[in-house]
């Protein structure tokens, strides 16, 4: 009885391991890539969140500076401006300032 099966040459056996061996570096390689790429992946989800942050803020001292260009139009605002700025009252207006005390 004879097997059908023919000896593996050592040619074959060379040829065999050599591209083990250079599926290995390619996996090897892949794998390091794919670490190198996941590290990465983090950073940039980082600073997106760090990003989504300050574009929050940027949004509240926008609506701050929309709250405040509307108040500089009342006439509150101009009142106050014109008391601390200029000094002006309203003539019924009495001032009191704080001074020093009579010694009398």
């Amino acid at each position: 009885m004879r097997s059908d099966r023919h000896p593996v040459s050592r040619e074959n056996r060379r040829g065999m391991i050599l591209i083990i061996v250079v599926v290995g570096i390619i996996i090897v390689a892949l794998a390091v890539k794919c670490r190198s790429l996941s590290t990465r992946n983090e950073t940039y989800a980082r600073q997106i969140e760090t990003l989504e942050q300050k574009i929050s803020e940027e949004r509240g001292r926008s609506e701050n500076i929309e709250t405040f260009r509307r108040y500089t139009k009342t006439n509150a605002f101009v009142e106050k401006l014109a008391r601390e700025k200029l000094g002006l009252v309203y003539p019924d207006e009495v001032i009191f300032q704080p001074g020093t005390p009579d010694n009398d």
